[in-house]
Order: structure tokens, then sequence, then C-alpha cells
């Protein structure tokens, strides 16, 4: 009789030891997959967008104190972009206020197909340099300049062109490459994140919308170059 207390003490003493090592296994593997999902999986937020009026001096400081007679009527997007983190972001775009809705759905389409930009920064932050601007790949819209090597004005000038991630999709004509710092992305067969290909969801994006891509130019190439007459 005594033997088989013993014996069944110890059985369920067995027991509970078991259950108590599997309880803490399951603890444990619960942690590291908690851990795991938030270091691979990037929390996506929903799009959002605005579109705001520029007061006149904001609007001066847009066109870095330079002195223009016929100022375009411009407009302050704010909108959702994804880093090359992955992260949700807010960007800033200043674009021709005839074309505000249509930036806010094409950059809404492009969220959704979770293509990365690297930043999203007005011009004036680079004092109007569109170089620095560039080389720093930051995607802008409206920048009141000339055409590089000419005295005509840019798309840029009206709002009515945006440049994305341009370090990632340089301007190419021979051995001109702008910014001089995106020699490395010259090749196109490369898929690194940010650049832009033909038919990707960019491109579809804004030629859907009647916008033109600097990517289809036959005697130089602007793959970073989105613009509208």
């Amino acid at each position: 009789m005594f033997m088989d207390l013993l014996v069944g003490v110890i059985t369920n003493l067995r027991h509970l030891f078991l259950s108590i090592i599997f309880l803490f296994s399951c603890t444990d593997e619960e942690k590291k997959i908690d851990v795991f999902s938030k270091e691979i999986i990037p929390t996506i937020n929903e799009y959002t967008s605005e579109i705001n009026d520029i007061s006149n001096s904001d609007l001066l400081n847009y066109y870095c104190n330079q002195k223009v007679n016929n100022k375009t009527e411009l407009t302050l997007l704010k909108i959702s972009y994804i880093n090359m983190e992955g992260e949700t972001k807010t960007g800033e775009l200043v674009v021709d206020k005839n074309l505000s809705e249509e930036v806010v759905d094409i950059f809404e389409e492009i969220y959704n197909c979770k293509f990365p930009i690297e930043k999203m920064i007005t011009i004036d932050y680079y004092n109007c340099n569109d170089d620095k601007s560039m080389e720093d790949n930051n995607t802008s819209a409206f920048n009141y300049r000339m055409v590089s090597g000419s005295r005509k004005l840019s798309d840029h000038s009206y709002g009515r062109a945006i440049d994305i991630n341009p370090l990632l999709n340089p301007y190419i004509r021979k051995r001109d490459i702008q910014p001089k710092n995106g020699e490395k992305y010259v090749d196109r067969t490369q898929n690194e994140k940010g650049m832009i290909h033909q038919e990707d969801c960019v491109v579809k994006a804004f030629k859907s919308r009647g916008w033109q891509w600097g990517g289809d130019w036959k005697y130089s190439k602007d793959y970073q170059h989105f613009y509208k007459y």
C-alpha cells in the first residue's frame, strides 16, 4: 500500500514538473515570436494627406526670396510616404494648385504599392539648390530655377514637375550624371529599393494621369523626373 502511494506521488510530481517546463517553454517561444515580429514587420498606417494654401510670406520662402513678377499659384501638400526602413512618414511637396488633388492621388497609389522614398522636404531647406537636394536623395517638386545649362525655366518653376529619389534615379546624358554621387545607379539592371523602373507602380501612377517620365527620353534619361504640361 505504501509503495503504491509512493509511486503515485512520484508520478504526479513528474507530470507537474513536465507541465512547468512546458509552460515556461511556451512563454519563451511566444516572447521570441513577439520580438521577431516587431523586428521584421514595420507598422504601416493608413495613407493621409492635406492640401494647404500658402501665405504670401511662406510663398516668398519657397521662392528663396527671389524676385518673380508672375508667381504660380501653389499649394503645400502634406502626404504619407513609406521610408527606406518601411516606416510611415509625412512629407511635404509644393505643387501647382491645379495639380494638387491629382498629386495626392498619385502618391496614395505609390504608398499603397509600398514603394520606398528616402525623404520629402521642400526645396527651401536646401536654399533652392537643386544639386544639394538631389545629392541628399530628396524627393521634391516646386523649385524656381533654370534648366541646367540653359536660360529656360524648368517645369519645377511652375510646380508641375516632381523628382523622386534623385540619387537612386539620376539624370544621364552621355558622361553627364546628376547628381554626381548617383553614378553607382547608372546601371538600371539593378533593383535596389527606391529605384524607378519601366512599368513599375510609380511610372504607372503618373502616366495613368497624363504625366510624362524622363526615363522615356531618347537622347538622355532623367529617371527621377515626372512632369505634366
